[in-house]
């Protein structure tokens, strides 16, 4: 069993964690292939119940997002892509799919990779089941979560549901350091096609966090001033991370700075003797561009 824990404000984890905890995450390792190599002709083998089309449609839509202006192909890309597809599959109900190594295939005219896929049986809810949970009621994490026993089991509406949204309502009470681990327990007969998963779910809330001070750097006095009339959140005061994401936005309408980046221009630094959070804004001072005579 694994604990997922996400110390940052902003989770970057979607589905990875829950997957780790459920010990089901397939394989999507890939024979190693120069950056420079042309995209591979993508094929499945294996699956019965999603067409191919389909599954080979999740996988070229992300390569196509994922894939520069200089039509490089790297594995590492098509690692991300399978997982992508291992979600979208488990958000079906599908919840311990395997994917095998993508066999690679080089012919005088094109490189052939093939994803081994098995899919295995169709889960729905049983009980879930939330502990410890106390600043938002058990009622109140099933309402975020939104699956009642016999919905199709979709793990990434639990995962989005436990990693971000839960978090995020936690955030706004001051809860930064909320937690959560979901055990799964599947239930599946023999040669049956379908079956029972009942989650149990553990909360750890943490404490709740005040602002002990909000700085700036890479600003002057001045304007910095200027944009601390725009926090809509103060020293001393519960942290809350949607009024703390609007200030942002306020700051950044100001157009006095570069955008401030929430995940990349804002650093926290929390002291859980006290409680207390140190919010620090990194400030980038505009390029000045000139238009072309």
């Amino acid at each position: 069993m694994l604990s997922t824990r996400c110390f940052s404000f902003r989770s970057t984890v979607k589905f990875l964690g829950l997957l780790l905890a459920w010990g089901v995450l397939g394989a999507a390792a890939v024979h190693s292939q120069e950056a420079s190599s042309p995209r591979p002709v993508l094929e499945v083998d294996g699956n019965k119940v999603f067409p191919k089309q389909e599954l080979l449609d999740v996988v070229d839509k992300c390569l196509d997002q994922s894939i520069d202006a200089t039509h490089s192909y790297e594995t590492e890309k098509l690692d991300y892509c399978l997982h992508k597809l291992t979600t979208y599959i488990r958000a079906k109900g599908y919840l311990q799919v395997e994917l095998g190594k993508t066999l690679y295939n080089q012919t005088e005219s094109v490189l052939k990779a093939t994803i081994p896929v098995k899919e295995g049986a169709l889960y729905r809810v049983g009980d879930i089941k939330i502990e410890n949970a106390k600043v938002l009621s058990p009622a109140q994490l099933l309402d975020i979560i939104g699956l009642r026993t016999g919905d199709i089991a979709d793990g990434e509406k639990i995962s989005s549901a436990m990693f971000e949204k839960a978090k995020e309502a936690y955030g706004n009470f001051g809860y930064i350091q909320y937690t959560a681990e979901v055990t799964p327990t599947f239930h599946l007969k023999e040669k049956a096609e379908e079956g029972v998963a009942d989650f149990l779910i553990t909360v750890d809330e943490g404490p709740q966090f005040k602002i002990r001070s909000i700085k700036f750097t890479g600003g002057d006095s001045k304007t910095n001033e200027l944009l601390r009339r725009e926090l809509m959140v103060r020293d001393g005061e519960v942290y809350n991370s949607d009024l703390f994401s609007k200030s942002v936005m306020r700051m950044n309408n100001t157009g006095l700075y570069d955008r401030i980046d929430p995940d990349r221009d804002v650093e926290y630094q929390t002291n859980e003797k006290t409680a207390s959070v140190d919010v620090t804004i990194r400030l980038k001072k505009k390029v000045a561009t000139s238009a072309n005579p």
